[in-house]
């Protein structure tokens, strides 16, 4: 089996008797599935509904509810800051000294995770420090299989602050749910997503062959960023129209030249 450690993701742990109803309450995401020992995507918004945090909650095996929170490195501190803010006396325990890493895998092996986020993202693995060194960090091959899905994780692709969830596809990938009551900034997305009103979604452009810059961009599309190879950027939902039969192959010109580009289906 084939695995490559994600350098840039960390881990830690949250439990307690008030965890889950205080998790309920805050995240994006419906988090019943871990009780079912499946893993749940999630986000932490701000009261104004602006992405503040993403992350992937993987459930435990112990007598009161506990679960690993796998998030980008540079953020851990920030998160765990933030979620110790909002849980003020309720009996939440977070626990940041696990040593567990995360790895992917395109081969499903013993205690595999599925990523909730697409069918066909590779599983994902909890390893113990002692066992990283025998794994491989190539995290271009996660990053390449993973934009060219259109699902986007981390700071550098989802502007914190700024991002709404709904524009990078987290109706789609099961970061937000609709149905389980309030959470942080559920008025502000609710509102968008039943009012249809996105008007905006994230599309990922292979910029290999071709040097681009910020002044380039089409005045209808919204630069994000430029990760490894790629060119993040929001595009209407008008213009997304032509290519969601999948008939017509999604191209895009810039700078004279077509190039293909991927998003959520």
């Amino acid at each position: 089996m084939k695995m490559h450690l994600l350098n840039d993701r960390s881990t830690f742990r949250i439990q307690g008797e008030d965890t889950f109803e205080f998790l309920q309450s805050v995240l994006t995401a419906d988090i019943n599935p871990l009780k079912e020992n499946k893993a749940v995507a999630s986000c932490l918004l701000s009261a104004q509904g602006r992405v503040m945090y993403d992350f992937l909650l993987y459930p435990e095996d112990s007598d009161e509810f506990s679960c690993v929170v796998d998030c980008h490195n540079s953020e851990k501190q920030e998160l765990i800051k933030k979620i110790s803010m909002y849980k003020l006396r309720s009996n939440v325990n977070i626990e940041d000294s696990l040593n567990l890493n995360i790895a992917i895998s395109f081969s499903k092996e013993s205690n595999f995770i599925i990523d909730p986020r697409h069918k066909d993202l590779p599983f994902r693995y909890l390893i113990e420090d002692h066992k990283k060194n025998l794994l491989d960090n190539n995290n271009s091959l996660y990053l390449n299989s993973r934009l060219k899905l259109g699902v986007s994780e981390g700071p550098d692709e989802i502007p914190r602050g700024d991002a709404l969830p709904l524009d990078f596809w987290m109706d789609k990938t099961s970061h937000v749910s609709f149905n389980k009551g309030c959470f942080i900034g559920q008025e502000v997305t609710a509102r968008v997503f039943h009012r249809n009103k996105i008007r905006r979604r994230l599309i990922v452009i292979d910029l290999k062959e071709i040097d681009f810059g910020k002044s380039d961009l089409p005045k209808t599309f919204k630069y994000i960023n430029k990760v490894s190879n790629y060119l993040l950027l929001l595009a209407t939902t008008d213009f997304l129209k032509e290519f969601e039969n999948k008939t017509k192959k999604p191209q895009i010109e810039l700078l004279g030249k077509k190039n293909i580009f991927y998003f959520y289906n």
